[in-house]
């Protein structure tokens, strides 16, 4: 009897540290961010219309997503609860979870592309 309580609190203890682990591996290069030319914009022929997919390839869901993207413009308006701006950096998906390899897509539409990177995630393990 003694033995199979010591088993079950050492699985219990074990099973505890375990689990936390999962989020280590969360990182901000957890965060891929792809942008697809699609073409000059037919409304004003002028700019291209880009479309960015935020995907999450950590095994966690993740949330509070923000990117870094220097003077970020669109001719189109971009759903703000996809993609916004808060002080210096970009929230992403309104901080809602992103499911593990998961992806939030948008579009917008410039005469050229704005290099994005992770700036900041929030692990859900």
């Amino acid at each position: 009897m003694e033995a199979q309580t010591f088993l079950k609190l050492l699985l219990s203890v074990l099973f505890f540290i375990l689990i936390p682990g999962n989020c280590q591996k969360c990182n901000l290069s957890s965060i891929q961010i792809q942008q697809t030319n699609l073409g000059k914009d037919p409304r004003n022929g002028v700019d291209t219309v880009f479309e960015v997919e935020v995907r999450n390839l950590c095994s966690c869901n993740l949330k509070s997503v923000f990117l870094n993207t220097q003077g970020f413009a669109s001719s189109v308006l971009v759903d703000p609860k996809v993609f916004r701006q808060q002080r210096n950096i970009y929230l992403v998906n309104d901080g809602h979870a992103i499911p593990s390899q998961s992806a939030v897509k948008f579009r917008y539409s410039w005469d050229h592309y704005f290099r994005m990177s992770p700036a900041s995630i929030q692990p859900e393990c």
